[in-house]
This record gives C-alpha cells, structure tokens and sequence, in this order.
C-alpha cells in the first residue's frame, strides 16, 4: 500500500502558478502531462513574507501585505485549475498554497514530483513567480527534471512530434536520455538522439532496445544552434545538465540557457541525481 502512495506521488506533475498568461500556459501542458503519465497535477503558488519587502518601498501593514498575497495567490490558483480542468476532465488536481520564495517552494516541491512544469515571462498577481531568470534558477536547483514550457503548444502537441534529446558521454546525459525515450513512450512519437560537434555516444547505449523508435541525428555545429533549430516542429526538448550550488554548470549549461531563450517547443531540464 505505501510503495503504491509513493509510485503515485512519483508519478505526479507539479507546475508554478503565478496567474500570468506564461503560468495558464504552463498549466495546459502540465494538465496534458498529467495524464500521459497517469497521476495527479499539483498547482503550487508562493507567497513571500511581506518582512522581505524592498528597501525604499512603502511599507504596507503585514496583515493587509499578507491578505492580499494570500488572496492574489488562491486566485491565481483557482484560475489555474479552471484550465486545468479544461484541458483534462475528471484529472485529480490540487492546489497548494506556500510561504516562501518561489525557488525555494518549487524545488520542496520537486523532491517528490515526477516532473516539475514552470513557465516563461510571468509577472502575473503573485508576482514574477516564472520570470526567465527564474526558470533559470530552479532548473539548477530542482530535484527532479524541470520542464520550461515555451513555444507554440498546439504544434509542439500534434500527434507524431518527436521528443529530441541531446546526446554526451555524462551522466546527465544518460540521464536525459532515459527521460526523453519514457516522454516518446508516453506520446507514442519518435525519438531523435542528435549528435552535435564532437560529442558521441555509441549508439547502443542511448536507450534501451524497448522503447520508442530512435533515430540518430549527426550535426557538425555546436548544440547551441543546432537544437534550437530541430525545436521547430518537436513535442519536446531534452538536455542533461550538471549544476553546482545553485547555478548551472558543464558544457551543457550554456546550451540549456540558449534553449530557455530561443526554443520553439518546451524544454526539459535533467539533472543527474542518483538518490533519485
């Protein structure tokens, strides 16, 4: 019974709300995940404490600060799983409410999310809860994959898009890999393992033989152009990175903040985490 609690958790998705438009968008390819992978979808708004306001700023009584946050939050939340729903009915959804900054409470969230779903641009009532700079940050502190939701989502949803992952030798690389191959499963879609510059993995060990069909995809330049460009017309695009501290770290790195700048579909994050 709890290793069935558990395997239902894992097998959640988890997305920043914030109430702006990059926030709802994020939302619809969350719900959408959701059920692929058959479990719930969390939607979790930050609100920070009204002590931790700026030097400068008209200071507002803490009680008022802290209804009108809590207030812009639940709204923002309410309007989140109206979508939700739209997308998806009858998908179990839930809503959580918690203090904190916005990196922080994401990356409590992801140590027990399958996936954790943020989104570009946000300033919504909460808040730049899912700014660029913050997308940034959470994917080299989240402890499960994080996916940057941008582009055209009805394109990137259309049967058949294949899922292109970035082939290395790293770790993370592996890891991303293993990520991508479970996303083409889910989608019943192709996958597209590139091999960019001079990084070569052989060909038996990008996935297992059990899984979506691959094909090997050999450019000569840097991934940092060539991904950006197989973006146009994929479901999804998949980078294993390393990180340390709090920043992104590895070749990879620059290459994953190009893609959160220029993607044509969404992107996801893998770190390598072994506990995991």
């Amino acid at each position: 019974m709890v290793n069935e609690i558990i395997a239902h958790i894992r097998r959640s998705v988890a997305v920043g709300v914030d109430g702006s438009p990059a926030s709802l968008q994020a939302t619809r390819w969350a719900a959408g995940e959701a059920v692929r992978r058959g479990g719930p979808l969390r939607l979790v708004a930050a609100a920070m404490s009204p002590m931790l306001q700026p030097m400068g700023v008209e200071q507002v009584a803490p009680t008022r600060t802290r209804d009108a946050l809590t207030g812009a939050a639940a709204e923002a939340l309410a309007d989140a799983a109206q979508v939700a729903a739209e997308v998806a009915p009858g998908l179990e959804i839930v809503r959580e409410l918690r203090g904190g900054s916005a990196p922080l409470v994401l990356m409590a969230e992801s140590e027990w999310a399958g996936v954790l779903v943020v989104g570009t641009r946000g300033r919504g009532r909460v808040g730049a809860f899912l700014s660029g700079s913050m997308a940034v940050a959470v994917t080299a502190i989240a402890m499960s994959p994080v996916v940057v939701v941008r582009g055209d989502l009805d394109h990137a949803g259309r049967p058949g898009a294949p899922v292109i992952v970035a082939a290395d030798g790293s770790a993370a690389g592996s890891a991303a890999r293993r990520f991508a191959a479970d996303a083409a499963a889910v989608r019943t879609a192709p996958l597209v393992v590139v091999h960019s510059g001079t990084a070569q993995v052989p060909l038996d060990e990008t996935v297992s033989a059990v899984g979506p069909p691959v094909e090997h995809v050999a450019r000569a330049e840097d991934a940092t152009r060539v991904l950006p460009q197989l973006s146009h017309g994929a479901a999804l695009v998949v980078v294993g990175v390393g990180a340390r501290g709090r920043r992104l770290d590895g070749p990879a790195a620059p290459v994953v903040r190009e893609l959160l700048r220029t993607s044509a579909c969404p992107v996801a994050v893998v770190r390598h985490l072994p506990s995991r």
